[in-house]
């Protein structure tokens, strides 16, 4: 029987000293990988598959761009690359255009199996932020270059004027080289940040570690140390000085790294190497060139590339030479040339170099201070603004004021600073983006609008030698505030994911603007309405430390004020309570913060802040291991919730009041709330929430339940439910909850039943989540786990580090689980021979247990004390604890922990010669499981129970 035909995805085609393999988007000349673009491949792809025959364009538009109208031009450009791309790798001919119908793809291709695919020379390494390859035209020599020195040395800046294509090499130079770093590339684009204390904050996002509060740039050495990375640093000129120190500190502490730059100027780094970028290729005055001749140089590829996507254009011999002179006069600077080329349909060429040369002969009348490849640009903005009408004009120099992308209801709000109506503004913005002076793209099938960094930076000089600045910046402060006033409305009732794709993007513009507010001529009032507006997004994006930095700020300015109204008051304190909850170090003065959130809240009438803030007092006392009085809060935050109907509030102080329950010993009366919470939250379409209580509501029920499982006799279901947890986390992108989720639940669980590999990959995650957020309070936690993981996997030193751990953890006031922390440390101490460390732990973790009515551990607590008892000898006094951990966790319903005493005490009962109540006492304690449950502890005391069970046997039959 022949074998399956293997589907044309999966073949491989040769052709020349070109393979080409569809599956992998991957084209190679002689075994090196080709450098071409996505829609070029997928064109490159259907030809060959086609080869002979004539493939017709709208075939090809099919094909390649399905269900998306694009112009033709599109195809024209991507053919031209394609063929360029085939021309370097060999002179032959290789696709054939039959005029009218399309093309035809006319070398010989030999179709070879799957399994004879070639292997490039090197794997691509991923990257998360790295832009797809850009077209570029006329730049192999400087690419080439720039990588050889890359090459040889940490540090390489890619100078020049604005404009010149600085970025665009850059990224090509990256994508050339992603090969080389087993990390990948990481790419931060520098432009839309316009405060130099956020640079850190922006390469620590663009490398996946988001925010620090204490030092953001440790933070990202962490995270990068041993990596293979390139990181490209783009638009550096207005944050230069902290660059270079951020760059210097860098390329010192991680010698695996190595930096590319772009800037108009040096960064002056202490190992950079400058490449000055030159300017594309133009023909010179005295030659007569043809459109052919024309075509060699790259400022005319350029220009006719550009040309071409805004309409059917094709450079004649006629226009040959006014293209060259366009070129000339726009010095060969590559954004200057694609800004003329975009209004050759609209004008023609030689109108357009008619305007050209008369404008540019006008500005360079005037004098100006920057270099003068730096004129010529500002002229050619020039000259492309003051084309545009007075209406035009006005609308783009108030879009300046927005940091990145922005919508057209954005652009509305910001027209009225001009005394534009709707319409006005859309036919404006209409024109505007026809002109391509403002560009278009989408973000989740949502049209949003962008200047250019140069084209903003222009715009915004313009606006400053207006009289209409201030007008615009109050005005995009009043819409920034408006934007997030109706955000913190929305969050009721709106789903999370569409919520967030409206308003995440807007950080920018909301630093920005309380930058303005609380500067020097601001408006401190309208800065401390942003704030407590922008809360519920700090809380979504999990930017804990920002939220509090900005919370101190605002709460200084009021009062500075001194009439700040009450309602702004509380929900700044509100915040600042729940901020404080995440330190390193917990504070005593948490406790006041949460008491001062719940009075603003009864004076305020605001049952959402007295809910608020009895939630976060009760999770405070509770924390620091103050049960009964969190128990005693809960019951009011619960009396509120029932009497408001505010059933989400109620299922949350219900998943609360279950872990206070658990920890003081009621057990079953736990895992009764905790079942029919998760009953209604374990749903497959369950929705998922806004962090309200500072974690997601699911991600919160699974955590508690999972530790609720494990005590209760149901360890393997409780590690499903703890990863389950963690998954659902990762799933909202929120990092609390993710943290949290660890943390509280899959790490301890996880170390508790034995898993350590388990344990290993959910440690390893808590340490990531900590690089991109610094969320304090689990850094000790992660550390204490991270020492106990050592130390059951007995290795030198684990034990004694667990113990270090342990005091910086207590010093940390993490006082919750603080008796079973002791009594893990004092096994392990017991298990490496430190018999008398481990007494005197086991001790204290017994005094803080019965101060806290902690009474969930007392059976490990007793289970401890008795195996030091045995190991000095005193068996009378180790059977006697084995015996209090087991009516212990008998009374309390903690079968876990009453089978782990039971299988200590049934070893030493059958070392004494004791089988009989060995066997007993196994007996009854294994009926008490499910049959189907196979975690470490039970499997081992139900082969012991059988191996005793077999000898009594055998005992019997013998007597």
């Amino acid at each position: 029987m022949a074998a399956p035909r293997p589907s044309p995805e999966c073949c491989t085609y040769s052709f020349g000293p070109f393979r080409l393999v569809p599956e992998r988007q991957l084209l190679l000349c002689n075994g090196v990988p080709v450098r071409i673009g996505g829609r070029a491949l997928d064109i490159l792809a259907l030809l060959v598959r086609r080869s002979g025959e004539i493939v017709s364009k709208n075939e090809l538009f099919d094909f390649c761009w399905p269900d998306t109208f694009v112009h033709e031009a599109n195809l024209k450009v991507n053919v031209a690359s394609l063929r360029r791309a085939l021309a370097e790798g060999s002179d032959e001919a290789y696709i054939a255009t039959v005029a009218g119908r399309g093309y035809r793809f006319v070398a010989p291709v030999k179709q070879e199996a799957p399994e004879q695919a070639p292997i490039p020379r090197s794997s691509v390494a991923s990257t998360r932020t790295l832009p797809k390859p850009p077209l570029v035209i006329g730049r192999t020599t400087e690419i080439s270059r720039i990588a050889s020195v890359l090459a040889d040395t940490r540090c390489v800046s890619i100078v020049g004027p604005g404009g010149v294509g600085k970025t665009t090499i850059a990224i090509a130079v990256a994508h050339h080289e992603l090969p080389n770093y087993a990390d990948g590339v990481c790419f931060v684009d520098l432009s839309t940040v316009g405060d130099p204390q956020y640079a850190i904050a922006a390469i620590a996002a663009g490398v996946a570690a988001r925010q620090s509060s204490e030092d953001t740039l440790s933070e990202v050495i962490d995270l990068l140390h041993g990596r293979q990375m390139l990181i490209v640093l783009d638009n550096c000129e207005h944050l230069a000085p902290i660059v270079t120190v951020i760059v210097n500190r860098l390329l010192a502490k991680l010698p695996t790294i190595k930096v590319l730059a772009t800037s108009r100027e040096p960064l002056r780094t202490v190992s950079e190497h400058i490449y000055r970028l030159p300017t594309l290729d133009v023909p010179t005055e005295s030659q007569i060139i043809t459109a052919k001749e024309a075509l060699d140089f790259a400022a005319v590829q350029l220009f006719v590339a550009r040309a071409q996507e805004r309409g059917s254009y094709e450079l004649s011999d006629a226009d040959a030479p006014l293209v060259s002179a366009i070129c000339r006069r726009l010095d060969g600077i590559a954004l200057a040339i694609e800004l003329a080329a975009s209004k050759t349909i609209t004008f023609g060429v030689p109108t357009l170099l008619t305007m050209l040369e008369q404008r540019f002969l006008l500005l360079s009348n005037g004098t100006r201070a920057a270099p003068l490849r730096q004129q010529t640009l500002l002229a050619t903005l020039d000259w492309s603004y003051r084309l545009l009408s007075d209406d035009e004009a006005s609308l783009l120099r108030l879009l300046s004021v927005f940091a990145g992308v922005f919508q057209l209801q954005d652009a509305v709000a910001m027209s009225k600073a001009a005394d534009f109506d709707a319409a006005q503004t859309i036919d404006t913005l209409e024109r505007l983006t026809n002109k391509s002076i403002v560009g278009t793209e989408y973000h989740g099938g949502k049209l949003s609008y962008r200047l250019l960094e140069s084209t903003r930076a222009y715009s915004s000089e313009r606006l400053a030698d207006t009289a209409e600045r201030g007008r615009a910046l109050e005005c995009h402060a009043r819409h920034i505030l408006a934007s997030f006033e109706r955000a913190a409305e929305e969050r009721a009732w709106r789903e999370k994911q569409d919520w967030m794709s409206d308003y995440a993007g807007r950080v920018d513009d909301l630093r920005n603007v309380l930058a303005w507010a609380f500067g020097h001529g601001g408006d401190q009032l309208l800065g401390i309405k942003l704030t407590a507006a922008a809360i519920p997004l700090w809380i979504e994006l999990s930017s804990v430390c920002e939220m509090q930095s900005r919370i101190e700020r605002a709460l200084i300015a009021g009062h500075d004020l001194g009439d700040c109204p009450a309602d702004l008051t509380m929900k700044l304190i509100a915040a600042r309570a729940s901020g404080m909850s995440f330190a390193q170090h917990l504070a005593p003065a948490t406790e006041a913060a949460w008491q001062e959130c719940y009075r603003l809240g009864v004076t305020e009438n605001s049952t959402e802040y007295q809910l608020h803030g009895l939630w976060g007092l009760a999770a405070y006392l509770i924390y620091v291991g103050r049960l009964l009085e969190g128990i005693s809060k809960l019951h009011q935050f619960m009396a509120i919730a029932e009497a408001q109907g505010d059933w989400p509030a109620v299922a949350e102080g219900n998943r609360m009041m279950a872990m206070a329950e658990m920890y003081i010993g009621q057990v079953g009366n736990a895992r009764q709330r905790l079942e029919r919470l998760a009953a209604r939250h374990e749903r497959p379409k369950d929705p998922v929430r806004f962090a309200r209580f500072q974690a997601e509501r699911g991600v919160g029920i699974r955590c508690s339940f999972a530790v609720v499982l494990w005590i209760s006799g149901d360890p393997d279901r409780a590690m499903r439910v703890a990863q389950a947890a963690v998954d659902r986390a990762a799933a909202t992108g929120h990092v609390v909850s993710h943290s949290n989720a660890l943390a509280v639940s899959a790490i301890p669980i996880a170390i508790w039943t034995g898993n350590l590999d388990d344990a290993a990959k959910f440690l390893a995650m808590l340490e990531e989540n900590g690089r991109q957020e610094d969320i304090g309070i689990w850094r000790e936690v992660c550390r204490f786990f991270k020492s106990a993981l050592r130390a059951k996997r007995r290795e030198a030193g684990g034990a004694a580090e667990f113990k270090a751990r342990l005091h910086d953890l207590i010093a940390a006031r993490n006082l919750l689980r603080a008796p079973m922390h002791y009594s893990m440390v004092a096994e392990a101490l017991l298990e490496a021979g430190a018999a008398d460390d481990a007494r005197e732990l086991v001790e204290q973790a017994r005094s803080l247990a019965h101060a806290q009515v902690a009474n969930w551990c007392l059976p490990e607590i007793c289970r401890i004390a008795a195996l030091i008892a045995l190991h000095t000898g005193n068996r009378q006094e180790a059977e006697r604890q084995f015996g209090l951990a087991i009516a212990k966790a008998n009374e309390m319903g903690a079968l876990t922990l009453e089978l782990r005493a039971a299988l200590a005490l049934s070893r030493m009962l059958e070392a004494a010669g004791r089988q009989a109540e060995a066997l007993d006492l196994l007996t009854a304690c294994c009926a008490k499981f499910s049959g189907d449950a196979a975690w470490e502890d039970l499997a081992e005391a139900r082969n012991r129970r059988q191996r005793l069970s077999t000898i009594s046997e055998a005992s019997a039959s013998y007597a």
